[in-house]
């Protein structure tokens, strides 16, 4: 299970995420070349290099390419334990960034060289491993969340490119946020925003980089592992209160999402509490 691990790829070639995307651990995705579509929640954003993105825990994501652009990306992730382990009140400093409405932060000048630095000797403690790499990992880490919290006052979100824009596809975003657990149907939705279904489903995919029924899927298994962790209902009551109309289905569907059974997801859940 994840506490805290930094990466850094580079593709020579277009790349697009084929898997949807949450997880329970937070994200801090930085550019360091190339141009990148990318969707948060409900809004997409057009990133470029010296763009840096926070990524909350269990919110919907997902990257894709601009045209044919190759790109270069660093990739620190971590979770909860990780920051209990610096201690008992970090949270309240160093998650600043991942509460704000804002996610993507474009750096330039002293403030982008500072962040890079900070991430490059990340990346080197943890290729090195030497005496006490993870703590000299924590220390660099916290000094870079401490900038960046620092950082959620001053600058301003990186401006979504004109493609990307697309309001009624938001506002229709907002709709399925809010209304999962309804019966939402291509049809219904179509009805409701006065939208052709294939324009809808076109505009829809360039928009997110999802398809209708794969964004709808990922909000309600979303919700469903939400129930499996606090709650002690039982699956077939979960799939009901996820929006599913049978537990068959939302078995197939939480197993094609989270490669596990309901069942074997609250039991790795209490584990790791």
């Amino acid at each position: 299970m994840i506490q805290y691990e930094i990466e850094r790829l580079r593709r020579d070639r277009p790349y697009s995420m084929q898997v949807n995307h949450f997880h329970d651990h937070y994200e801090i995705y930085y550019l360091l070349s190339g141009k990148r579509y990318y969707f948060i929640q409900d809004r997409s954003y057009f990133i470029q290099e010296g763009d840096l993105v926070f990524i909350d825990k269990n919110q919907l994501h997902k990257t894709r390419n601009v045209d044919a652009e190759t790109h270069e990306r660093i990739l620190l992730s971590f979770d909860d334990r990780w920051i209990r382990s610096i201690g008992e009140d970090a949270s309240t400093h160093l998650l600043l960034p991942f509460v704000q409405k804002q996610h993507v932060f474009s750096l330039s000048g002293t403030n982008r060289t500072l962040v890079e630095n900070l991430l490059f000797q990340l990346l080197r403690e943890q290729q090195q491993a030497l005496s006490g790499w993870q703590l000299n990992s924590r220390a660099l880490f916290t000094q870079l969340l401490i900038f960046c919290s620092r950082l959620t006052d001053k600058l301003s979100s990186a401006q979504e490119h004109p493609q990307a824009h697309n309001p009624k596809i938001f506002e229709i975003v907002a709709y399925i946020n809010e209304h999962y657990r309804t019966r939402l149907t291509l049809a219904s939705i179509s009805e409701t925003f006065y939208i052709s279904p294939s324009y809808f489903c076109r505009s829809f995919k360039e928009t997110t980089g999802f398809s209708f029924v794969e964004y709808l899927n990922n909000v309600r298994i979303r919700e469903a592992q939400r129930l499996l962790r606090e709650t002690k209902l039982k699956v077939i009551h979960i799939a009901e209160q996820s929006g599913f109309d049978s537990v068959a289905h939302f078995g197939r569907v939480f197993k094609q999402v989270t490669s596990q059974t309901p069942l074997e997801c609250r039991k790795l859940m209490r584990l790791s509490q």
